[in-house]
């Protein structure tokens, strides 16, 4: 598979070197792939996105982009790469049918084409009685979405999205990641910044999990998932904080209290038959309600942001399990 970008020891400081906000990241990001790069704020994720895109030089190392180095030439970046930033400021001025369709010929399209697209998109973001709004009298959900239509029209070879999904309701988040799953099929490379892990999970391929301005991980979500605790989790909600069936789900595996009503039961995965038959008689005795799920990529993100020796221990004792 080819390698779009190519990420080489890049170190980002500032500050005179006091402040580092990337140290010696190196990894490739292939095309045809969606990349989570996630982190919680202040990670790195964005510094390194801006060296990414070549609106900032790294301290050392460099920056590939299909073989050459993105700081000899950003305006074929700024062509071939779309990138949604947190705030457009730029286009802010411009009513949102301006920014779309400028954005269009910028990246080449013709006339007839970029007003086409501009509707569809008006349309498909539900933006079409604000299209002659400005930017910057939008509310912050609307603004947010007719960044991302600036960032998904045209035919970029490789989008980024920093935090695209920040401000907006489940309707409309859920529009999002239909859309840019779209592009993906369509051929695009994304790339998705974001900590928000959960709505992550459902679209990346692969993981790159960033903090303190270090590279801590990078595979696919199957693969790091299996660097993790393989129990199954039953997350309970109890009727009553002692109830009946408590000392009966001590016997089933590691119980974990939550909250005073709340509770997780760890299981081995050839129990959760067993376990389901139980819970189902077992509410009469107290069990209000009950979800059982596999380990997610939010209890792969916490397993690996551990203090190194606290994972490597926690690694061997699920090893010899």
């Amino acid at each position: 598979m080819k390698r779009v970008f190519e990420i080489k020891n890049v170190t980002k400081t500032y500050k005179k070197g006091k402040v580092t906000a990337n140290e010696n990241i190196s990894f490739s990001i292939m095309q045809g792939e969606i990349l989570g790069l996630l982190g919680p704020n202040g990670a790195g994720k964005s510094t390194l996105i801006k060296q990414i895109v070549a609106h900032v030089q790294p301290s050392e190392g460099k920056i590939l982009y299909n073989g050459t180095d993105v700081s000899t030439q950003s305006r074929l970046v700024s062509r071939e790469v779309a990138y949604y930033a947190q705030e457009p400021a730029s286009l802010t001025s411009l009513k949102v049918n301006e920014a779309l369709y400028f954005t269009a010929r910028l990246r080449g399209m013709k006339k007839s084409a970029a007003k086409e697209q501009t509707n569809q998109l008006l349309e498909k973001l539900g933006l079409q009685e604000s299209g002659n709004k400005q930017l910057k009298r939008l509310s912050g959900g609307q603004k947010r979405l007719a960044g991302i239509g600036t960032t998904l029209i045209g035919a970029a070879a490789v989008l980024i999205f920093d935090e695209p999904t920040n401000e907006l309701d489940p309707k409309k988040r859920r529009l999002v990641w239909d859309l840019i799953q779209e592009r993906n099929r369509e051929g695009a490379t994304i790339i998705l910044v974001t900590h928000n892990i959960l709505e992550a999970e459902q679209v990346v391929d692969r993981v790159a999990v960033i903090n303190h301005g270090k590279l801590l991980a990078i595979d696919s979500v199957s693969t790091l998932k299996n660097r993790v605790d393989q129990r199954l989790k039953a997350d309970i909600t109890l009727a009553t904080p002692q109830p009946p069936a408590m000392e009966a789900l001590q016997s089933w595996g590691q119980l974990v209290p939550l909250t005073e009503h709340r509770c997780r039961l760890l299981i081995e995965k050839d129990r959760a038959a067993e376990l389901l038959t139980f819970l189902n008689e077992a509410q009469a005795e107290g069990i209000h309600s009950y979800a059982i799920s596999p380990p997610s990529l939010e209890d792969v993100y916490f397993h690996i942001d551990k203090d190194p020796e606290e994972a490597e221990e926690e690694e061997k004792l699920y090893a010899n399990a």
